[in-house]
């Protein structure tokens, strides 16, 4: 799935990812590709990309994550 995390007048992140874990309010989720449509605000604490090239992972202190049609946004 394609992922881009971002905020305002910076791309942290932006390419193919084989699942996303995150903090949100309801709790820490991990979407995988292919997931239904979802809107959340995050929480605190830390968002972790995982692809073929590895793990990265970025602290947040709040959010909204969007996923559709096999992508996930993520604004901070």
């Amino acid at each position: 799935m394609k992922v881009t995390i971002a905020r305002a007048h910076e791309n942290l992140f932006s390419g193919e990812a084989e699942s996303l874990t995150l903090p949100l309010s309801e709790g820490v989720a991990t979407i995988l590709p292919h997931h239904e449509p979802f809107v959340s605000t995050l929480s605190a604490g830390k968002v972790t990309v995982r692809s073929a090239e590895g793990e990265k992972v970025f602290d947040v202190e709040s959010g909204v994550l969007e996923v559709s049609n096999n992508q996930a946004t993520v604004i901070l």
